[in-house]
Formats: structure tokens, sequence, C-alpha cells
């Protein structure tokens, strides 16, 4: 399988090093385009991947052309490289908010596939939403489950779903970032060293996020066997709900959604 990416950002960069860890592509087997000279001279050095600045180049050489720029510039791509797209290549958009017809329009009805990506990516702790269009085939499928495996989790949905992805795992990082912090913060205000306040906040999120994607529990129960009768944790418990710590994320998931409902519509 020959991977092309066109806009080898930071998302492009973490997608590479999972594919080639995992050992799904060898280094000659990716293509990737970017007009950040930077980004292209890291490319060489630490991957020994191939690079160029031409998007038609990427575009003849892939079997998946994963595109992964800002929706702004999305059109202008595909109508660059729309008369350079085999029947047999796979387009995959990770730009968020652009829905499959939308690049149907301008392209074709040629393979399409669409995903939702988030940060941890950068660590291989990506999550992946993925649809497609009915001209991907299951084994075509299969290969691109396999692909985005390697730097995460992927999961199947209907592209009805994609805004609400969007507020639930693309969003959530960052709430999550927020709550390390304010765990550590509240670490150091009551004695911590900061940066072992951080370790220990950090790992237990990670800790308790994979409890609940290997045990199989509801998160409601695993809650349950941390809160002793009459100790520290239920009194946590208990300000957390005084404060509606539950309303206010479902709250936050609710408004970040619609956000990225209004942008869709203004694309």
């Amino acid at each position: 399988m020959k991977v092309g990416i066109i806009g080898y950002g930071n998302i492009g960069e973490a997608m590479v090093s999972g594919l080639l860890k995992s050992d799904v592509v060898k280094p000659e087997e990716i293509l990737a385009s970017s007009r950040n000279e930077k980004k292209i001279r890291a490319a060489l050095d630490k991957f020994h991947i191939g690079i160029t600045r031409d998007n038609i180049k990427v575009t003849e050489f892939a079997d998946v052309l994963i595109i992964s720029v800002k929706p702004i510039g999305l059109a202008n791509v595909l109508e660059q490289i729309k008369d350079h797209i085999s029947d047999d290549t796979i387009v995959v958009s990770v730009v968020s908010s652009v829905e499959i017809s939308e690049i149907e329009s301008i392209i074709g009805e040629k393979k399409i596939a669409r995903v939702m990506l988030n940060t941890p990516v950068m660590v291989n702790e990506g999550m992946s939403a993925l649809c497609m269009n009915q001209k991907v085939n299951f084994e075509e499928v299969d290969e691109l489950v396999a692909l985005f495996k390697s730097f995460g989790l992927v999961e199947l949905v209907e592209e009805k779903y994609m805004e609400i992805i969007t507020a639930v795992s693309g969003t959530s990082p960052a709430y999550v970032f927020m709550m390390i912090e304010a765990m550590a913060d509240g670490g150091v205000m009551m004695g911590l060293p900061r940066r072992k306040a951080y370790k220990l906040a950090a790992q237990s999120v990670r800790g308790a996020a994979t409890m609940v994607l290997e045990s199989e529990l509801h998160p409601g129960a695993l809650k349950d066997m941390v809160c002793s009768p009459g100790g520290s944790t239920i009194d946590g418990v208990y300000t957390l709900e005084n404060n509606n710590f539950r309303g206010t994320l479902m709250k936050t998931i609710r408004e970040a959604t619609k956000k990225a409902e209004r942008i869709k519509q203004k694309l």
C-alpha cells in the first residue's frame, strides 16, 4: 500500500510515525507534500520518507491519499488534483466539518473516506472515527482500519454523527488537559511539588481511561469501586456533584457540537 499525505503538518507527522512504528508501510511507500521547508527537512532526517512540494505528484503516487489541510483550503487542493486521482485511489479526508458529498461535488464519485482524528495520535493514542462512501469496498475498509489503528483506536461510524464526535473526541483532549492541570494545581496547593503533581494526575487519568476501555465495566461501577464508605473519595465526588461537574461537561459537549455544526454550515 502506497500512502500519500497532502499537508504534512503535526498530524501528518504523527500519522507517519505510527505507520512506520507499526510496520504497516515502509518509508519508501510514503510520499508527503508540504510547503514548510522545516517540515520537509525534518521528514527526510527523521523518517526518510518521500517529501515534495507537489500535490499532484503525491496524488499520482498514492493508493491511499490522505488530505490534511485546513477546511478553508480543501476546495483549492481538490480542484488542483481532481484530474489526477485514479479510480482505484482511496481519498481520505481528515479535514473537519467537510462532508463526503462536498468532496464528491468537486472530484466526482471516487472512493472517499472521512476521518475525525484527535491530537493524541501524536503519541499513538489517538481516536479515529471513520466513515466512507459506497465506492469503498469491504476489503478497502479493512485496509483503512488497519492503517488508522497504527496510531490509536478506530471506530466505524455513520457520517451524520461526525459533528458530535468532533465534540466528544476531537475537542475533549483540551478539557482533559485542563482537568489534569487543575488536579495538579490542587496538589500543589496542598504541598506537592509541581512536577510530581503533574505526573500523579496525568498517570491517574491514563490509568482510569485504560480501565474503562479494557474492563468493560460501566464507568459508574468503576467509580463505586474507589468510593469507600466514609472515605475521602466520596467526599470528593460529593464536591464535584455539588458543583454540577457532570452537567457542566454534558453542556460543554452540547455547545461544542453546536459550534461544529455552525462551522460546517459556513464552509
